[in-house]
């Protein structure tokens, strides 16, 4: 729209809009999940039509999009963003965890207020946290958790009765250069 481009249409059968950035902050007790969610019409630019379907099929030898509820709809140009789906059944054991008592997860928001009663509540023992190998939602999201967890475990007075852990799938802690060195100094920082 800001280009002036007239039509542009929208398929996304959401009512609801999750803002995944603050699910960390969620997690780590810094924000609220009323901030995190917003209803889909409130963040539908205006002038965008919003089809309210899920794409099912993408021909694009004749242009169409084809539609979960058997529509179709034409474009003379097309962006596709499908987004990551959760699938917790593919690692065996990791709905398990994640449904249990002593396991959550950020990526999903339902989960991000269960992180934070679990790291104000944790006043000792182990803390593990992982990021997961392959394409994530943000794969920064993972350690994010980590790090603003032991500050305020910090700030609480127990972090020293807390043995953190950090679980990467990458040679170094995050796998791109100066971003390494600033995460290797909070992990020594915090002792992870």
């Amino acid at each position: 729209r800001r280009y002036k481009v007239p039509d542009i249409a929208l398929i996304e059968p959401g009512t609801w809009h999750y803002f995944q950035p603050l699910f960390s902050h969620i997690g780590a007790g810094a924000a609220r999940m009323r901030e995190a969610v917003r209803p889909q019409a409130d963040v539908m630019p205006r002038g965008v039509e919003w089809i309210r379907s899920a794409a099912a099929d993408i021909r694009p030898e004749e242009n169409t999009v084809v539609l979960a509820d058997g529509g179709t709809v034409t474009y003379g140009h097309l962006v596709v963003c499908p987004g990551l789906q959760l699938d917790w059944g593919a690692v065996p054991g990791l709905a398990g965890a994640v449904n249990s008592g002593h396991g959550s997860s950020n990526y999903d928001f339902r989960l991000s207020a269960k992180t934070w009663d679990l790291v104000r509540r944790l006043r000792s023992g182990t803390a593990v946290f992982t990021q997961p190998p392959g394409p994530a939602k943000c794969a920064g999201a993972a350690q994010k958790i980590a790090y603003m967890a032991c500050d305020f475990w910090r700030g609480q007075g127990v972090l020293e009765d807390i043995r953190v852990l950090l679980v990467v799938p990458t040679p170094t802690v995050f796998g791109v250069e100066g971003v390494d060195a600033a995460l290797e100094r909070k992990v020594a920082e915090y002792g992870i």
